[in-house]
């Protein structure tokens, strides 16, 4: 058995309606921002940019056709196991839990061991005795990106920027770019959500927000063979990625200054590296009154993860839930979150 334990200037989001200022929105997808000038994303190693994550694992796959069993975290979304279920791999779980921080038991052996980076924390990667895949998703603008005993990285990149696809995969890999239907349905829904986030005009938050739906959709079924668009490559190729880095440390800063001693948090502050989110935990059956409460006050914080269509088990799915800490937002923006959290 393997196991790891883990143990400022205000400003405000807000819009003026008649003569009060009006709290817009946190979280959520991202709307069309204008391209930044940087350095670019910085590839932990040579590879390609693919369409999504599961594009990248796929890809992966293929390039192991004599692999038959797989060995997958028992905390992950649906998303990450889907590519293992079309290539008609076995595949077993091994145990992700919280203990009074994020614990990792591996007693199995199997063909790959896939390992996920979680949040942007550091988490020790186990020895292991076969083929190793990264998932670095969270860990993308990370510092310590990966870890070298890894065979094989993927990403999924949306998360993190706003564009219209994006993944990564440590190997080469051919494939044609997505269909033109897609982008500008993509493009047209974050264009949209630009224009409510300016005027917020119910109509049309219910036009994007269908429209993130459709694609979303449409990306999750069709993303063999893909590779990114030509405008997200380019965003990404000159994006502030230290600025970014910046502003997500701060914001979590913020997070953990203001709620320390009220909320347990998944992993302590001295492990951030560069957070996707901030995960906090909450009793199983408060997480879904909290996180609506927040909705109320148009916080909207993702929880990872919907219990995904498979036999594993955690005890995070029903007490994680995300808090928004990215580029969009400032430090007013993090004072609202603190606020509604510990009213």
């Amino acid at each position: 058995m393997i196991l790891i334990s883990t143990g400022l200037n205000r400003g405000q989001n807000t819009r003026v309606k008649g003569s009060r200022a009006v709290y817009g929105e946190i979280g959520s997808e991202f709307h069309s921002m204008p391209l930044e000038q940087g350095k670019g994303v910085i590839l932990p190693r040579k590879g390609t940019l693919v369409f999504s994550g599961r594009s990248a694992i796929e890809a992966v796959l293929k390039h192991l056709p004599d692999v038959k069993t797989a060995l997958l975290p028992s905390y992950c979304c649906d998303s990450i196991i889907e590519p293992f279920r079309r290539a008609e791999i076995e595949i077993s779980f091994y145990d992700v839990n919280d203990h009074y921080g994020l614990e990792i038991q591996i007693d199995q052996t199997s063909d790959i061991l896939l390992f996920c980076n979680y949040f942007g924390f550091k988490t020790e990667i186990p020895e292991y005795e076969g083929i190793i895949i990264e998932d670095i998703t969270h860990s993308f603008f990370s510092d310590c990106q990966y870890h070298v005993q890894s065979d094989y990285l993927v990403a999924s990149l949306r998360k993190w920027a706003p564009i219209y696809c994006g993944g990564y995969c440590s190997i080469h890999v051919s494939g044609c770019l997505p269909p033109e239907e897609f982008i500008e349905g993509k493009k047209k829904s974050m264009k949209m959500k630009t224009q409510y986030l300016e005027d917020y005009d119910k109509k049309k938050k219910e036009k994007f927000f269908l429209g993130f739906g459709t694609s979303n959709m449409w990306l999750g079924q069709n993303y063999s063979g893909l590779l990114i668009d030509t405008y997200s490559k380019k965003y990404l190729s000159c994006v502030d990625m230290e600025r970014q880095k910046y502003i997500r440390r701060r914001n979590a800063h913020m997070l953990y200054e203001g709620l320390q001693g009220k909320y347990q948090f998944l992993f302590s502050e001295e492990n951030m590296d560069c957070p996707l989110f901030v995960p906090i935990l909450i009793e199983e059956k408060e997480r879904d009154r909290v996180r609506r409460k927040l909705i109320d006050h148009q916080i909207y914080c993702p929880v990872h993860w919907p219990h995904p269509n498979a036999e594993c088990e955690s005890n995070l799915y029903d007490r994680e839930l995300s808090l928004i800490c990215d580029q969009r937002y400032d430090e007013g923006d993090m004072e609202r979150i603190i606020s509604v959290l510990c009213d």
